[in-house]
């Protein structure tokens, strides 16, 4: 009876290590996952809050583009991201803000919050279908007398590139085409109005791709100011200033398109375009539009890539410190 006894008390001893051992395993594996989790989110990067504007599907991935950036973004067709594409499709249908964190140094979207009151607040007010007139353009001549003074206004613009000893700051970011053609253009066309000139600008969308003679980039939207000019018999003639793309002298939008439409730098096609007042700064695919008439936003996003050059670092730096 007594080894019974001592049987049994052995068996509840051993089962009671046991489940004791199973709890710590499956407490173990838990913190596991949790850490886990929580130093993939530590290790992500904050892309700020900002309104995406379009959202496909392709090769089994979805390319998302935000306001601002020319640069595509992806999210993976996966299930665990169902939610933040659910996200994104409906910020995209309201043209309201959400919260994006990257993967680090990759242009995949790995987490998506919804936006705040305040941020969807905020981006009400500056993202606007209303054309707004500039006081500064009543003072300002729209076309450039002659093909003389519009080669002239080329040589001022190009010689205000980083890089070189002639800029002034901040520096216009011709050679790091990566992502800033809106601060470009923008820049561009002070310049302009510096000489008593004003100008329009183009927009073109779509899956767009370049190259700059030793790398390629790829867009999702391209913008470059668009002059206006009286040629040898006093026709005007409209041509398209671009350094980042043509570095020895104004060219047609058409030439500029397809410039921007690569195909030795891999698949590529163009949407739609657009022409716009000079004072626009961004323009949405939808016809949404940004204005930076202070050039505060300009000027931080050249400050910040002023010492870029070429394709690297891609993704760019983030500018959300800038506004927008």
């Amino acid at each position: 009876m007594r080894i019974m006894k001592n049987f049994f008390l052995s068996m509840m001893v051993f089962a009671t290590m046991l489940s004791f051992n199973a709890c710590s395993d499956a407490g173990a594996n838990q913190d596991q996952v949790l850490n886990t989790k929580e130093s993939n989110e530590a290790a992500m990067k904050d892309f700020g809050r900002t309104v995406p504007v379009g959202i496909d599907e392709e090769n089994g991935s979805f390319k998302v583009s935000f306001i601002i950036s020319a640069q595509p973004y992806e999210i993976k067709a996966s299930k665990e991201n169902e939610k933040y594409i659910s996200m994104i499709r409906q910020a995209v249908k309201d043209e309201s803000p959400i919260h994006v964190f990257l993967k680090p140094n990759s242009n995949e979207i790995a987490k998506v919050e919804k936006g705040t009151d305040e941020d969807i607040r905020y981006f009400r007010s500056a993202l606007t279908k209303e054309v707004r007139s500039d006081n500064e353009t009543k003072r300002l001549t729209s076309v450039i007398p002659d093909l003389a003074t519009l080669n002239s206004l080329f040589a001022q613009i190009k010689s205000q590139s980083c890089g070189t000893s002639t800029a002034s700051s901040p520096c216009i970011t011709f050679r790091y085409p990566v992502d800033g053609c809106y601060a470009r253009a923008h820049k561009m066309r002070q310049i302009l109005i510096n000489n008593g000139y004003d100008c329009e600008k183009q927009f073109v969308y779509g899956s767009l791709r370049a190259s700059t003679g030793t790398c390629c980039v790829s867009w999702v939207y391209h913008v470059a100011i668009l002059v206006s000019f009286k040629n040898a018999s006093g026709v005007v003639e409209k041509r398209i200033i671009d350094p980042s793309l043509f570095t020895s002298g104004p060219v047609t939008d058409t030439a500029w398109r397809s410039a921007c439409t690569n195909s030795t730098c891999g698949t590529t096609s163009v949407s739609s375009f657009a022409n716009t007042a000079g004072n626009v700064y961004y323009r949405s695919p939808s016809g949404s539009l940004l204005y930076d008439n202070s050039y505060v936003n300009t000027n931080c996003v050249l400050t910040t890539f002023s010492s870029l050059s070429g394709c690297s670092p891609s993704p760019a730096p983030s500018v959300g410190h800038c506004g927008f």
